[in-house]
């Protein structure tokens, strides 16, 4: 199953392994490693092991889509629009199973 996981990863995550918000930084090259989009879509489908950012990501992931993410800076929101647009465009049955998990995103 082709995952986009890594999407989401990069824009819900609470925290990086710096401390830093994984959603302030830049996620577009983080969306070209498939191999790491699989292991995250995997993780939070409940389908693979997590690492660090997955299980922070499946903690993030109720914020994002259940509440629009209203804890979110600016970066962050705009980096989960293109991370959610994206796995809707590219990754479709993935994205399904993710909101039929979490919840429908608003935006």
């Amino acid at each position: 199953m082709r995952c986009a996981c890594v999407l989401l990863v990069l824009v819900v995550c609470v925290w990086g392994t710096s401390g830093q918000r994984v959603g302030e930084g830049d996620v577009s090259r983080l969306l070209t490693n498939r191999d790491y989009v699989n292991r995250q879509i995997n993780c939070v489908l409940d389908k693979g092991s997590c690492d660090n950012i997955g299980r922070q990501l499946k903690q993030a992931i109720p914020e994002v889509l259940g509440r629009q993410c209203k804890s979110c800076s600016a970066r962050q929101l705009d980096n989960a629009r293109k991370v959610v647009n994206y796995i809707r465009s590219n990754y479709p049955g993935p994205w399904s199973q993710i909101e039929a998990k979490y919840g429908r995103a608003a935006f």
